[in-house]
């Protein structure tokens, strides 16, 4: 019987502790994925002209260095 309620106790502690450990990783875990969903990215496009210089048939990536180079510019004209 003692070995019965020793065993027993021994079970619990190690269970709680495990539950413990395991809450505390878990919410640490998805403590900055918590951070980033709350957050609005707002992009703003500008439908100049100069914006868009690529064709349709362009590469995406072309699209997407010219587009980053044409919002540092304005960026860098602001400050």
């Amino acid at each position: 019987m003692r070995i019965f309620l020793l065993l027993s106790l021994i079970i619990l502690t190690i269970f709680l502790v495990f539950k413990k450990v395991f809450y505390s990783a878990k919410r640490n875990l998805f403590k900055d994925q918590a951070e980033w969903f709350s957050k609005d990215i707002k992009i703003k496009y500008s439908k100049s002209k100069e914006n868009s210089t690529s064709d349709k048939h362009d590469n995406y990536l072309k699209i997407i260095a010219d587009e980053s180079k044409f919002y540092l510019e304005e960026q860098s004209n602001q400050d």
